[in-house]
């Protein structure tokens, strides 16, 4: 087994996949791994949901690449040639996948009352709240989804994260029954690479980091 920063420095974003059912073991194992992450106040406010009916991938696609066209409509004839065929393949290249993952965000609770009226009473609502802690629950979401695709590539699977079909979050809780109180956050497919991937460039450490 690798060790971590092994792990996490070779993950790459994966596009393409092999037509490979993913054994139900394995994806109960990715998700033991996302719901482990640490979350703001303990909140664990995620829900994943995974989905191998080609059906609903489908109906996902459809909805996706609706509102891509609806967005670029005003464009016009100002689109370069190919734009929109290629768009709308980049958005829903997950139809491709055995396995796909859709996460949600569910409501986080800050765990102290008390400075919660006070903020309220100094002319906070709740989305200015989260703002003001810096979108924990947001973050909380991230911290899981990175959990998921390092116990994914663990297992010699890819994946990558698309957050584009958010365009269209409450057609795709619709789709899957999921209730709009929860936000639609990520489509993650999951599968056996069907390629190598190239490196990454990284950025030099001096511009990311510094002791202070």
């Amino acid at each position: 087994m690798e060790d971590f920063l092994s792990l996490a420095a070779s993950r790459r974003s994966i596009r393409k996949f092999m037509d490979k059912d993913i054994p139900k073991e394995d994806i109960q194992y990715f998700i033991n791994a996302a719901v482990s992450a640490p979350s703001g106040c303990n909140s664990q406010c995620w829900r994943f949901v995974a989905i191998q009916d080609v059906n609903i991938l489908k109906r996902i696609e459809e909805a996706v690449t609706r509102k891509v066209e609806s967005i670029l409509k005003i464009k016009g004839n100002d689109l370069p040639d190919d734009y929109l065929a290629s768009k709308k393949k980049m958005v829903s290249f997950f139809t491709k996948a055995p396995l796909v993952f859709a996460v949600f965000m569910t409501k986080a609770q800050y765990y102290d009352p008390i400075f919660i009226s006070a903020l309220k009473e100094n002319g906070y609502d709740d989305d200015g709240i989260m703002k003001l802690f810096a979108n924990y629950d947001l973050l909380s979401i991230g911290a899981a989804v990175q959990n998921l695709l390092l116990a994914v590539h663990e297992k010699g699977y890819g994946a990558c994260w698309m957050n584009e079909p958010a365009i269209c979050g409450d057609e795709i809780n619709k789709i899957l029954g999921v209730s709009n109180e929860e936000r639609f956050i990520s489509i993650i497919p999951v599968g056996i690479p069907a390629y190598t991937p190239r490196g990454k460039k990284m950025k030099a450490m001096e511009d990311v980091f510094n002791y202070s």
